[in-house]
This record gives structure tokens, sequence and C-alpha cells, in this order.
């Protein structure tokens, strides 16, 4: 019986013995396992410590970015370019010791800091770099896991396109109070050259009064090089010539580039007069700060405006005929047209903003006929407002900003901002950016009136603008006297 059962089922051979076949799987398996730790513990602690680098190398390039507008001269390097030159080394300082605070064992020669090309030499780049030891991975022969991170922030103002001209009305046909269409219209025998372009948000079309239009008169229009009109709206043109030719329907919304401005602290400024400040026949040097019901010049008053902000609070700047207003260096008492650009106004040392408020106020920043404004838009180098109770502004935010007229409160149907008048056939030294969000600015002359030819370095943001009169205006575009946008934060 036996016997037949071995020979039916048969007796195990000695390649079937299990034994041999687990220890080989378990060693595989093993090394697989092993593995796997490798990746996960290995490569975890690999990304920790990159997370924790990048942290702290993002922190670093902000702290090296804060202190580039805060140095002489501006800017990560001291010798632009492009590329820029080596970072300054207040720079470099700021940048380590916020790596020391955040990342206390790393080797400060390992901190790489260099000036970002192509951010106007207004970036700061941070590189770190560190090895991350293995101990699963070691079991291969693997080595430490290199770990790598860059940061790059900017503080700065770049390079933004050239508007002579960008009007923000949208296009408000109904309206019956002056803020309906056009958003620019033109009166009389103008003859304008733009050095650059003009957009138009309004869309207005011909049939309601067009968002472009001419009001009267023969009037002509020519862009510089690659300057052209756009337009989101239409084309109204009767007796002018434009060239090249506006482009309608462009597309609608483009933002307006000085939103972000943060207004100037008022309350925290000095008040330099409680009531409207009237001169008669006056001569006088002016400071900073807050002139609540604004300024008037009567007569053959002259006035001087030290570096600063000068804030006219519900109230405007009236310069009567044969009055004179100069901006002036700091500690200066006089000036004159002819030696106002090189010795009273230097622009390394001078220049004003004047920021208008416009609650329940009808009075309106105007020019009449006889009048001298020479001024210098603001200069946050030769700033000497007086700001207390720990209030800030960003003052390089304001910088090249020579007319600022409140937002608040906006048009509506029922309500018009006071227009910015620059009308009379007196003298008028301007450059920098009008920024009047709400309200119109209107133009004529030499700024007005009287015909004759004026070159203006001028940009205007504005709610609508109008020219009138029989002048020859040469609108100069200097991207170096110009606001521009103040980019902030990192970018990399």
């Amino acid at each position: 019986m036996i016997r037949f059962l071995r020979h039916r089922y048969g007796a195990p051979s000695s390649t079937d013995q299990p034994s041999g076949q687990v220890l080989l799987i378990f060693a595989v398996a093993f090394a697989v396992v092993i593995m796997m730790l490798a990746l996960l513990f290995d490569g975890a602690r690999g990304l920790v410590m990159r997370r924790q680098m990048q942290d702290a190398s993002d922190a670093a390039a902000l702290a090296g970015a804060n202190v580039v507008q805060a140095i002489t001269p501006h800017g990560c390097s001291a010798i632009a370019g492009s590329p820029p030159g080596a970072p300054q080394a207040s720079v470099v300082a700021a940048v380590k010791a916020s790596i020391a605070i955040n990342l206390p064992n790393y080797n400060q020669n390992d901190v790489v800091v260099t000036c970002l090309d192509g951010w106007d030499n207004a970036a700061v780049k941070v590189q770190l770099g560190q090895n991350s030891d293995t101990f699963f991975g070691s079991i291969f022969g693997g080595g430490p896991l290199s770990v790598r991170t860059s940061s790059v922030a900017v503080n700065g103002q770049t390079t933004v396109p050239a508007y002579s001209v960008v009007l923000l009305d949208p296009s408000h046909p109904a309206w019956n109070n002056g803020n309906g269409c056009p958003a620019f219209g033109i009166n009389g025998g103008i003859t304008a050259t733009f050095d650059s372009s003009i957009y138009i948000d309004s869309s207005c079309t011909a049939a309601n009064g067009g968002a472009f239009a001419s009001k009267g008169g023969s009037a002509s229009l020519t862009f510089g090089p690659g300057g052209r009109m756009r337009i989101v709206g239409e084309y109204k043109p009767q007796a002018l010539t434009v060239t090249p030719a506006p482009l309608e329907h462009q597309l609608p919304g483009k933002p307006d580039p000085l939103a972000f401005l943060t207004p100037p602290p008022v309350a925290n400024l000095t008040v330099q007069s409680s009531s409207k400040l009237v001169l008669n026949n006056t001569t006088r040097a002016l400071d900073p700060g807050v002139y609540v019901g604004g300024i008037q010049l009567k007569n053959s008053s002259e006035v001087y405006l030290r570096p600063g902000i000068y804030v006219m609070q519900d109230g405007g700047l009236d310069l009567g005929a044969q009055s004179k207003l100069y901006s002036v260096a700091a500690g200066k008492t006089t000036a004159s047209a002819a030696t106002w650009a090189t010795t009273d106004c230097p622009a390394s040392t001078c220049g004003v903003l004047i920021y208008k408020t416009t609650v329940s106020s009808t009075d309106q920043i105007s020019v009449s006929a006889g009048a001298t404004w020479m001024t210098r838009a603001f200069n946050p180098d030769a700033d000497t407002t007086v700001v207390s109770g720990g209030a800030y502004y960003d003052k390089e935010s304001y910088r090249n900003l020579l007319i600022w007229q409140d937002a608040s409160p906006v048009p509506s149907n029922t309500y018009q901002q006071p227009s910015i008048q620059l009308q009379g056939g007196g003298t008028a030294v301007l450059s920098g950016g009008v920024y009047a969000p709400s309200a119109a600015v209107n133009l004529g002359g030499t700024p007005g009136g009287s015909g004759g030819s004026v070159d203006l370095t001028l940009q205007f943001i504005a709610w609508d603008l109008n020219l009138s009169g029989n002048a020859s205006f040469h609108f100069v575009y200097r991207d170096d006297a110009f606001p521009k946008p103040l980019d902030y934060g990192l970018i990399q």
C-alpha cells in the first residue's frame, strides 16, 4: 500500500524545497524597501530643507529690495546698466541679516546676491545652496542631495508703455453735465503734435458725440514715430485731421496706471493755513503742508514753493493775472524766469506735488491770462514735507507727479468734479504728470487764449481732456519725466 502511494503521488525532490527561493525574494524585497525608505525619508528631508531655504531666500530678497529706494544712489547696484553692476553693500547686508535670522546655521559666505537685469536696477536676486545628508540612500552609495533656491524681489519704478494721454471716462451718453461724450474734445484751430500715443477708454459712438471729436474750427493732430490714438469707441472728426488715423473699437478697460497710489497722509501734515490763503501784490516763500481753502494769487503776487507736497484742502490754486508761481530749492526765498532752471530750481534739489481734495469744493486749479507758472514735478530726494504721528507715505511713488486731483467723489449724472484749467496767455514751464482720474483737464493757448506755440513735457491721466484756442501744442514725451507705476514684491 505504501509503495502504491509513493508510486502514485511521488516523493518530493530536492528542487522542490522553498528555503532558497524565499531568501532570494526577501533579499530583493528588502532592497526595494530600503530604496523606498531612501526616497521617502531622504527625499522628504531634502524637500523640507528646500522649503525652509525658499522661505528664507524669499524673505531675504524682499529685505534687499526694501533698501534699494532708501540708499544713495537708488537701486540695487551703484552702477546701473544692462545688466546692472554688483549690488551695493547696503543691499547685501540687508539680505545676509535676513538669512541670519531665518537660517541661523547657514554659511553667510554661500549667500549669492545679484542685481537682476531688465527691471531698471530695482530687482534683487538671492540664491542659496546646501547639501541635504542622506541616511538610507548612502547604503547604496548615494551622496548628499544638492538643494538650490532662487528668489527675486523688485522695488522700484519700471518702464511703462509710452502714452502722452490716458483718458478714463468710460462713456455716459445720457449725462448732460459735461462728463458724457466726447472724452477728448477739440474746440478751435488747434495744431497738436504728440510724441507718443493717446488711449481713450470711452465707448461713445459717433452717433452720440464720439469718444473723440472736434467741436468746431479746423484742427490737426499729428503723432510721432510709433504714436497712435487708440479709441474704445468711435471718432467723430468733423473739421479735424489726425495723422495717422485713429484706431477705433480697441480693447476696453485699460486700467488707470496710477490707481495704486495711496493719497498723502493729509491729517498728519503741517497745516500752513487754516483758511484760504489770499495774497494780493505780495511776495512770499511757502513751505509744504495743508492749505485749507487753497491758495489765491492776485495781481502781481509772487510765490515760491519749497520742495514737497502742497495740499489744497477743499480749495483750489488760482493764479490771477500777472501773478507768478515758482518751485524753488529748499532755503530759497526768491526766483526769476531767467535763473529759475539753473539756479533757483535745479532738477536734483527742487520739485513739488500739488494735491487737491475735492470734497464739495468748486474751486479749481487754474491759470489766468498773464500769469507765470514755472514748477518742476515732485522729487522725493528733495522733499521737505513734515509728517507727524508716525504716518508714512511712499515718496518714491509720487516721483514726477506735478498735479494730483483726488478721485473722490467720482463723477455722476448730477455731479461733476471741478476741472483743472490751464488757460491764459501767460508763461508756463511745467513738467511731470497731471493726474485727475475723476476730473476734466481744459488746456488752451500758451497755455491758453492768446495763441502761439508751446512745448509741454506733461503727461495727462484724466477723466476727460479738452483742447481749445488757436495754439500749436507739442506734447513732449520723456519717460524719465513722468510718473511710473511702482512695482514691489516677489517676481520669481
